[in-house]
């Protein structure tokens, strides 16, 4: 039930999130920016907040959410309060569901993601019918990709990450 390896320190955890930054905000906009294209910040928050605890969670979720809303300032502060609240759960799941099992996290990965799009969808009054379109249909397909793509980052640098995955 250890969640960390020994020997695995930040250094290499800061490396990925260095790298998952330069995805986020170099490579999606130049390959895939869509609206179904993966959200590599939220695969960071959500990585940091299985290792962190509530508080540290919720907080690095604040200051995630801050850099969202101030390159789309339309909504401010809706990205603030939806990613403290997906920091926090993630970090609160984790007491209950150990992100160990390569299908957990991707339900991680996803459910973290459409709960973020809801959060900030009725937070900046999106009318109803957007509302069910942006929720039924690309809310769904964003998660699968951000989930596909946490995966790939989590499978690649388990080691890095100090996370084991029971397959």
């Amino acid at each position: 039930m250890a969640r960390r390896r020994s020997g695995g320190g930040s250094g290499p955890f800061i490396v990925v999130l260095l790298l998952l930054l330069g995805l986020q905000f170099y490579a999606r906009p130049r390959l895939w920016d869509g609206p179904t294209s993966p959200d590599f910040l939220l695969i960071g928050l959500l990585l940091l907040a299985i290792r962190s605890s509530p508080g540290a969670a919720a907080v690095i979720g604040l200051l995630v959410g801050l850099v969202t809303d101030v390159l789309t300032p339309a909504h401010f502060g809706a990205g603030m309060l939806a990613h403290t609240l997906v920091g926090y759960l993630g970090s609160q799941g984790r007491a209950v569901v150990f992100a160990e099992n390569i299908l957990v996290t991707a339900g991680l990965f996803a459910g973290g993601l459409w709960i973020r799009n809801a959060i900030m969808l009725v937070l900046s009054g999106t009318n109803r019918a957007g509302l069910t379109q942006a929720l039924l249909v690309w809310s769904p397909l964003q998660a699968t990709t951000t989930a596909l793509a946490g995966l790939v980052i989590v499978v690649l640098f388990r080691d890095w990450l100090a996370i084991r995955i029971d397959e």
